[in-house]
């Protein structure tokens, strides 16, 4: 059979065999020593570039496994953040700092940042005394040098089995079958299975968690805002779309501030956005005694197909790495 990925076709496919030699090379040299922690290690990720719900679909792994009787952590880069070397987040970090998504993470479980996954997940288990203790990373399965004990990969829309390398496609590597789960956000399933992985339906939906629901400005800096504007609209009684989209991950300037205020102005400065947003702009407002009023709007996950079978297999594998691994290091 032959191979998309290697197709004979001049431009945009030769793009994608440059682009995939250097991704396997990248993947061989970084991950020619990658090793395992002590604790169990269960990594969220994906193959395609950009805005497959990670995110939130890690926090609602560590409330379910909190659930369960287990102590999680979050790990992760610190994605547009400024900070290199292993830390956990601490009161009166900012997003400038340590990035937004870790900022969301820590206002609900310990979350540790850092360029160098290993060394982040190792100062997260330096500093935890709980037996039951388990690591969550928030992406990573592109950081070649952690070997995690369990791979779940999001998909959101089409599937990444669909999808085509970059920069064709959305793949930034090339799929293959050694995961646990498929994860496959906001879309109804058309199998249950991906060459033997398992696919669970998961639905995402916006809900408000701080504010009110009335008409206002609608801004964001995530991956797809207009898909927020959309979801939103409809429940604020919005009678125009006045919205305003930054780039995803933007630290928000005091300029900025000043612009949204005079745009919400006509909405009595009430503004509409997604929690990534607020934590980089509640500190901005409180800072300038801006008259602006957030409703903060959050990922609400909601299993839609069972999840019986995810549960059972997490348990297993975390069991596992405890007898195998963590007795025989501690």
């Amino acid at each position: 059979m032959s191979n998309p990925y290697y197709s004979l076709s001049y431009g945009g496919r030769q793009l994608q065999n440059i682009y995939r030699f250097f991704q396997e090379l990248d993947e061989l040299w970084r991950g020619r020593k990658a090793k395992h922690v002590a604790h169990p290690t269960i990594c969220v990720g994906n193959f395609q570039a950009g805005g497959t719900g990670k995110t939130p679909t890690t926090l609602w792994l560590a409330h379910e496994l909190k659930k369960l009787g287990y102590a999680p952590s979050i790990v992760l880069r610190g994605h547009k953040g400024k900070i290199r070397k292993a830390r956990r987040v601490r009161p009166g970090d900012t997003a400038e700092y340590v990035g937004d998504e870790a900022l969301l993470h820590a206002a609900h479980f310990p979350t540790y940042v850092g360029k160098n996954r290993v060394a982040a997940c190792e100062l997260a288990i330096e500093m935890n005394e709980e037996l039951n203790y388990v690591l969550i990373l928030d992406d990573g399965l592109q950081h070649y040098p952690l070997k995690t004990d369990v791979k779940l990969v999001c998909t959101k829309g089409i599937g990444f089995w669909q999808d085509e390398l970059l920069p064709l496609g959305r793949l930034r590597q090339a799929p293959y079958n050694q995961i646990d789960a498929i994860l496959h956000i906001n879309s109804e399933l058309s199998e249950e299975k991906w060459e033997g992985v398992p696919i669970y339906q998961l639905q995402h939906n916006s809900a408000l968690v701080s504010g009110e629901k009335e008409p206002g400005l609608m801004i964001s800096g995530i991956a797809h805002p207009r898909k927020f504007f959309d979801r939103i609209f409809p429940l604020i009684g919005n009678s125009t779309f006045d919205s305003w989209s930054f780039p995803d991950h933007h630290i928000f300037s005091k300029a900025d501030l000043r612009k949204i205020e005079t745009k919400s102005s006509p909405y009595h400065h009430r503004v509409h956005c997604t929690a990534k947003d607020a934590v980089k702009l509640q500190p901005l407002i409180k800072a300038s005694s801006s008259p602006i009023k957030l409703s903060i709007w959050d990922i609400e996950v909601q299993p839609v197909s069972d999840i019986e079978p995810l549960v059972k297999h997490l348990r297993e594998k975390i069991l596992e790495v405890y007898k195998n691994r963590t007795l025989k290091q501690g």
